[in-house]
Order: structure tokens, then C-alpha cells, then sequence
């Protein structure tokens, strides 16, 4: 679906303010946005993402979905949860790799064919490092994600999470408790189990709230490589149930 121009003004606000857009033109930006589709997706509804049918480059613009890979067995690993201004592009995954979105609330998708990307990419200069940038901030995230998935314990698995769900610089986190446990490979109440654990160095839930006492107790969860940084600590963190 195109989208009707009393609509166009409004996408495009919102696009012009994401890193894969950032030191853009703003005619250069209008012409590429106006070879923007939309999709819609439903709560419940699951596609596979591949390079063959979905070589497109897709920005969230509402709603909450999570990238998973099943095995023959059914099992399944959450490589990433994307909301809003989160981008996933199939047109870069290689044809041997197909990851599935499970959607979680319904949710409106802008897209870009693969066509107009490299036509984009071709004429402006600095999308072309935007992209890259892009795809190498993908690839660390991964990394460290499987860094922490193999290497950590339970507890050290949520203290990370904490540490690294900053939003505008605090800790509340936008997502429910199970779907953060898929996301770190645990099961509900492996998560509540290492919760109380993280109590006894001063990491309490209070009405939905973690509060830390002194304000330094997840510091131990920093890691030089993603660039944590313990001077953002705030005193509660919030999670929704």
C-alpha cells in the first residue's frame, strides 16, 4: 500500500530521525520516501523473512514483533524484539538463511524494495555508510547477544539485560517479563528465580520496579564491548508485566 499524501507528511517526520537516515538531504530523503510501501501485519501472525520473498529493507513504524530461528526440532532461539524505528533488512541476509517474525501486537511496516535501496545507495553517498554502519551495529549486537546466551549464568543473563535496556537514558523496560526470558533463552520462571537472586546485591522489585540501593549494583554487568556505561544508572528500573 502506497501511502495517501495527508499520511506522507507525517512518515516522513518520523523516518528523517532514524541513524540510517541521519546526514541525508531532506530532497534527497523526500525522493527515496516516496518509493516507501506499507504493511500491515496482525498479533499472532507469523512470516518467514527471506531473501527470495521479503528482499526489501523493513522500518517498524508501530507495533512489536520478535526475529526467532527455528530448528527441525521446533526449538527456537529470539535473535532480536523490534519496535518502533527498528529495521530489519532480508535483502542482506544470505539465500541460505531464513529467520521468522512472530508478531506480537499488530504492526505497521514501511518498506523499501531492493531496487530502490541500491538505486538510494548509488546516488547518496552517505546512506551507503549509514547502511554500512547499520549492518556492522547488527553484526556486533549478535555477537555479544551470543556471547552472553552461551557464556553467563541466569543471573548474570538478566543483569545484562538491565544493564543494556536503557531507553532515554533509564531502565524501564517496554517489554512483558516472558518475552524478555525468550529473548535470554530462559523460561519465565528461570527469570523470576534469577530476579531474586539479583536481591541479594541490592536489586529489588517493588510495584513493578527494581530498585537498586546504592545505584551501583548492576555496574558488574557493564561490558567494555558494547559500551555500557555505569554514569547512566538511575534509581528504579521498571518492568511490565
Amino acid at each position: 500500500m502506497i501511502p495517501i499524501k495527508e499520511h506522507f507528511n507525517k512518515y516522513h517526520r518520523f523516518l528523517s530521525k532514524l541513524p540510517l537516515f541521519k546526514g541525508i538531504l531532506e530532497d534527497d530523503l523526500t525522493n527515496f520516501f516516496r518509493s516507501m510501501q506499507v504493511k500491515q501485519f496482525h498479533k499472532g501472525e507469523m512470516v518467514t523473512f527471506n531473501m527470495d520473498e521479503h528482499s526489501k529493507l523493513y522500518i517498524v513504524y508501530e507495533g512489536l514483533f520478535k526475529l526467532t530461528k527455528i530448528d527441525e526440532k521446533g526449538d527456537e532461539i529470539v535473535l532480536s524484539i523490534l519496535d518502533q524505528g527498528g529495521v530489519v533488512s532480508p535483502m542482506h541476509f544470505s539465500p541460505y538463511y531464513d529467520v521468522c517474525a512472530e508478531f506480537i501486537k499488530n504492526t505497521t511496516m514501511f518498506y523499501f524494495t531492493e531496487k530502490a535501496v541500491n538505486d538510494f545507495s548509488t546516488k547518496n553517498h552517505q546512506f551507503s555508510i549509514n547502511t554500512i554502519k547499520f549492518l556492522a551495529d547488527s553484526v556486533q549486537t549478535l555477537m555479544i547477544s551470543a556471547e552472553v546466551l552461551q557464556l553467563k549464568t541466569a543471573k548474570e543473563k538478566v543483569g545484562w539485560y538491565l544493564v543494556h535496556a536503557k531507553i532515554n537514558n533509564t531502565f524501564k523496560l517496554p517489554y512483558s517479563k516472558s518475552l524478555i526470558a525468550s529473548y535470554l533463552g530462559m523460561k519465565p520462571e528461570s527469570f523470576s528465580r534469577a530476579l531474586t537472586e539479583l536481591k541479594k546485591d541490592g536489586v529489588t522489585l517493588k510495584n513493578k520496579k527494581i530498585v537498586l540501593e546504592n545505584g551501583d549494583e548492576l555496574c558488574k554487568y557493564c561490558d567494555k564491548v558494547s559500551g555500557s556505561n555505569c554514569a547512566f544508572f538511575q534509581t528504579e528500573l521498571c518492568i511490565h508485566d
